[in-house]
């Protein structure tokens, strides 16, 4: 029955993908820019790396833009000539379509071999010998709904909190081990400069194991927050990035 063939390519093939990334060099939680960015220069480098998303989408924040006005504005155009988003210059600033940007940095996180998986969302992490080595997750369906359904682990060498604005998963550390993140989670009001820079100078390894890029940095480090402006989610994205395949070569 052709229904039945339909169903089992779809099931063997998630399978197989599922199976292949049980182990990772790194796992991102959140596809937003931040994290798209990551994946994308990490999986150029050859480095094993899986997105792990919890809504339907990919895009994170990139879609609504300001205020529903899906556009959304860079200094630099550098990046969005390298995976070919088309820009358009005013002042010193660049313009963006917020779903050219969105669709357009997905497909380029894909194609440089970064494996996502969306509708998953993180429960825990993994944490031995003082080391975060992966992440307990479950159908986001199964956690919106609050039902009594056992997860299962992805493991990492390196695992990067791209969560945004929550800092989901450094919450999660912090929950636990409340003397690994001493200081409260929060951003301050607005400030475009002091966030931009920020947000890259800050992108680190927080504790053994685990990272923080793009807004949750904000969070964790209590930077300003900096409304549509892209800039430094994507270069901290590529910072964390770096970082990352500096220490997986030592």
């Amino acid at each position: 029955m052709k229904e039945v063939r339909i169903s089992r390519a779809i099931i063997e093939e998630y399978n197989k993908r599922l199976l292949d990334h049980l182990e990772n060099d790194v796992i991102i939680v959140g596809a937003g820019p931040a994290g798209l960015t990551a994946g994308y220069w990490l999986s150029k480098a050859g480095i094993k790396t899986t997105i792990i998303e919890k809504k339907l989408s990919v895009g994170g924040g990139i879609w609504g833009g300001a205020a529903g006005y899906n556009t959304i504005v860079l200094e630099e155009k550098d990046f969005m000539d390298e995976i070919g988003v088309a820009t358009i210059k005013k002042d010193n600033l660049y313009v963006i379509d917020a779903i050219e940007f969105a669709t357009g940095l997905g497909f380029a996180a894909k194609k440089a071999g970064v494996q996502i998986f969306n509708l998953i969302e993180v429960e825990d992490i993994v944490l031995k010998d003082e080391i975060v080595k992966g992440v307990v997750v479950n159908n986001s369906s199964i956690s919106t709904l609050g039902l009594h359904v056992d997860p299962f682990c992805i493991s990492s060498k390196c695992l990067i909190d791209a969560t945004g604005h929550p800092a989901g998963i450094v919450a999660m550390l912090k929950k636990g081990k409340p003397q690994a993140v001493p200081e409260e989670l929060k951003e301050y009001f607005m400030d475009v400069d002091t966030a931009e820079a920020g947000v890259v100078e800050k992108t680190s390894e927080i504790y053994p194991g685990l990272y923080v890029a793009g807004m949750a940095v904000c969070d964790v480090f209590h930077l300003p927050r900096m409304g549509p402006i892209f800039g430094g989610m994507l270069k901290s994205g590529k910072k964390v990035a770096e970082l990352i395949k500096q220490k997986l070569k030592k």
